[in-house]
């Protein structure tokens, strides 16, 4: 049987672990060829040899690597069908006063304006191929104020550009959407360069007097992914998705 991505190309940011490696690896069991992405190279080291996968070392934030990835697509596979923003970091808690402006851009760069320079130089290829689906992942932080300033007005910002793109392109064949998903099983506070700030226990006071299992999977987000990203989501444009476990209720 046919796989749901069958013919389709993805390129998936954040691919060497966490969500980005699930997303991966379920669209090339769908049937998908993939441009998988990240900034390490012993992370990328799983997708070598790998059918259908095109590893590529990247900095999201930095224009010549998103030349790369996007134009790698182009060549390799001669179409784009699928894109999935998926890689991030957070802002590890840190308050407003102890936020300094480098902190505050490198989130503001990898979070928020790498996944609108990729949109930006790959929507034309997408739209020349006949359409296609673009997910960004945001945060359940981007609906809260409980987490540091710069990765909730990331992820926030993240918002407006996905419902942006839906409705600039949406006559063009490009759906956009963006999932929210909620305490995640990844290494994303390793990737963020370091401890959370103190300021953190009052979220983790908040956490833990909510009633559900609040902690997810990355194939919990991965498989969200593939749907948007299947024909099944062919009228699903726009849309902020929770995947939280129920964090958004609470």
């Amino acid at each position: 049987m046919a796989g749901k991505l069958e013919g389709k190309v993805a390129l998936i940011t954040g691919a060497g672990s966490g969500i980005g490696y699930a997303t991966a690896k379920l669209f090339l069991e769908e049937g998908a060829k993939i441009i998988a992405v990240d900034y390490s190279e012993e992370a990328m080291k799983k997708w070598n040899e790998v059918k259908n996968a095109v590893p590529l070392i990247a900095d999201v934030t930095k224009t010549d690597d998103i030349e790369r990835m996007v134009s790698g697509a182009e060549k390799q596979f001669g179409r784009l069908d699928c894109i999935c923003n998926i890689a991030g970091i957070n802002d590890l808690n840190y308050p407003l006063e102890a936020t300094d402006d480098a902190r505050w851009d490198r989130v503001m760069d990898i979070d928020l304006k790498a996944p609108f320079q990729i949109c930006r130089r790959a929507i034309r290829t997408m739209i020349n191929g006949g359409g296609g689906s673009i997910v960004n992942i945001g945060s359940y932080a981007a609906v809260r104020g409980n987490h540091g300033p710069s990765y909730t007005a990331a992820k926030a910002g993240l918002t407006g550009l996905t419902k942006s793109i839906a409705f600039g392109y949406g006559k063009e064949g490009i759906r956009c959407n963006v999932i929210n998903p909620g305490g995640t099983n990844t290494n994303i506070h390793q990737n963020s360069g370091g401890a959370y700030h103190e300021a953190g226990q009052a979220l983790s006071k908040i956490i833990a007097s909510f009633p559900i299992n609040w902690y997810g999977e990355p194939e919990d987000i991965a498989k969200t992914c593939l749907f948007l990203c299947s024909d099944d989501a062919r009228h699903i444009n726009g849309a902020v998705i929770a995947v939280d476990g129920g964090m958004s209720c609470c």
